[in-house]
């Protein structure tokens, strides 16, 4: 037998009807996760994160690394689009934050906000109060005449 039917495939084992246009994608499209975890010390508040992952396996990655690094518990995560109406009208903070004045990533449960007052509308979000206070300083304080 010749091998004149595998290189008429492109060497692919498969022939290329029996896989949907979604399953040929090499990268596939990340989608919104949402992620339903408790604290340890306190079992009567169920807090949700939402994250994008581009599959089940990168989704389970993404919530155990989550569950080592804070200790919490993992009641349940699901695709956004297969949840209630009401997780998909609820605004949901994001998994993992970025630090607006170091960059970094973290996993606070609530993040710190900017709050500066003076009729300035600032979205900036904080790790720590220390970087919240060199932003107030270096962008709202240091540039007022």
């Amino acid at each position: 037998m010749t091998d004149n039917n595998n290189n008429n495939n492109n060497n692919s084992y498969y022939k290329s009807e029996e896989f949907t246009k979604y399953e040929k994608l090499e990268n596939p499209l990340e989608e919104k996760w949402i992620v339903s975890f408790i604290k340890p010390d306190n079992f009567n508040k169920i807090y949700y994160r939402q994250f994008f992952a581009a599959g089940f396996y990168e989704a389970f990655d993404r919530v155990m690394t989550f569950m080592e690094k804070t200790n919490y518990k993992i009641l349940w995560y699901k695709e956004k689009r297969k949840c209630d109406l009401y997780f998909k009208k609820k605004e949901i903070l994001p998994l993992e934050n970025i630090c607006t004045f170091c960059n970094r990533k973290y996993n606070n449960l609530e993040p710190i906000k900017c709050n500066f007052g003076n009729d300035v509308i600032c979205t900036s979000e904080f790790c720590s109060f220390n970087c919240r206070q060199e932003h107030l300083y270096y962008v709202h304080i240091k540039k007022m005449p």
